[in-house]
């Protein structure tokens, strides 16, 4: 190394300044905010998401853009805030769907009319969505979750419900034991779920046709459980082969 004094400090500020440039938080974006109590507050966010805005010349919007639009991509957090002191009280990372690597999802900063509530739309029918929307969802009587919704393709939604549990003074990402005929497991995005009108406060009963993509028909019944604040439920799958052997039993016999 050079023992010329001025080469030496030169050198030991491009260091620091290296090693300062490591250390610089991410930038976060902002997705949202909304109040869930008179001294709560939900933010959602993204670090350093990648941002993919749709061509200019794309009019027609796909099945996944109907979720998406123009969208971020990244890693997705939810802070509950305390609105006197501004201090986090508990932060989340959502839980990704399975479709992306790790916890990456998507999650619109322009979009049309649809699956997000938008206010105000431009010229092509665009707007900023309201991503915290905040709705009794699980049917306790407050007004205090937000649904995220994805469109993987023409037919299947998954969806995800994120909220502020009173009891815990916490923000959630709430969890729905599902058990099926390959067992039972505890998932944080269901096929449809939150996209449907619940038959009352907190239980749903629907069905998912995919018979004719060569899936099955889809039954679900879902309720939520106040005291574990968690949703439990059933899906029934039913082929066309199920059918036809269902008919097979019940013919009579040749007489």
């Amino acid at each position: 190394m050079n023992k010329n004094p001025i080469y030496l400090i030169v050198w030991l500020l491009c260091l620091a300044g290296g090693l300062g440039a490591q250390n610089l938080p991410k930038p976060r974006v902002e997705l949202g905010r909304a109040r869930v109590a008179p001294n709560r507050e939900l933010v959602l966010s993204m670090v350093d998401p990648e941002k993919h805005p749709r061509d200019a010349d794309d009019e027609l919007y796909t099945c996944p853009d109907q979720t998406r639009g123009h969208y971020y991509s990244g890693v997705a957090t939810v802070s509950l805030i305390d609105v006197r002191t501004k201090k986090t009280i508990n932060e989340i990372e959502i839980t990704g769907d399975g479709f992306s690597d790790g916890n990456v999802i998507d999650l619109p900063y322009l979009i049309k009319k649809g699956y997000y509530n938008v206010p105000r739309v431009d010229k092509n029918g665009e707007g900023k969505p309201v991503l915290i929307k905040l709705q009794d969802y699980n049917g306790d009587g407050r007004a205090q979750e937000f649904a995220l919704f994805d469109a993987v393709a023409c037919m299947g939604l998954e969806t995800t419900l994120i909220g502020y549990s009173a009891r815990q003074d916490k923000v959630v990402q709430y969890q729905t034991e599902l058990a099926t005929s390959d067992g039972t497991s505890k998932e944080y995005w269901v096929d449809y779920l939150f996209g449907q009108r619940p038959v009352k406060p907190g239980v749903w009963k629907y069905q998912i046709d995919y018979r004719g993509r060569g899936g099955a028909l889809e039954k679900y019944e879902i309720r939520y459980d106040r005291k574990k604040e968690m949703f439990y439920g059933t899906r029934k799958s039913i082929f066309e082969e199920d059918k036809e052997e269902d008919k097979t039993e019940r013919k009579p016999p040749n007489k």
